[in-house]
């Protein structure tokens, strides 16, 4: 797996104003740029947060590129989905 790949294309969403344009247009054209598997692409495609934390992303990171993609009107949202249930869920399976 090449969870570095997967940092680094969420990184350039959130610091670069262009790449987080582009991101927002065709999040699949956009992940053709990266060196990703497929269930990394899924996870960056469908914009998984949950998913991408469980696969090790880092959390801050993952929560930066939310806010920058769907607002800080709607980061209640994001706070709600990484305590609730299914958050739990995901690292478990991950460990598991």
């Amino acid at each position: 797996m090449s969870l570095n790949a997967l940092e680094k294309a969420l990184w350039q969403v959130y610091t670069n104003h262009d790449d987080n344009a582009r991101y927002k247009a065709d999040p699949a054209a956009f992940a053709q740029g990266f060196d990703l598997d497929d269930a990394e692409r899924k996870m960056l495609v469908d914009g998984d947060a949950l998913a991408q934390i469980a696969h090790g992303a880092n959390s801050m990171l993952v929560m930066m590129v939310w806010q920058s993609v769907y607002g800080l009107a709607e980061f209640h949202k994001y706070f709600a989905m990484v305590n609730g249930p299914d958050m739990q869920a995901a690292l478990a399976a991950r460990k598991g």
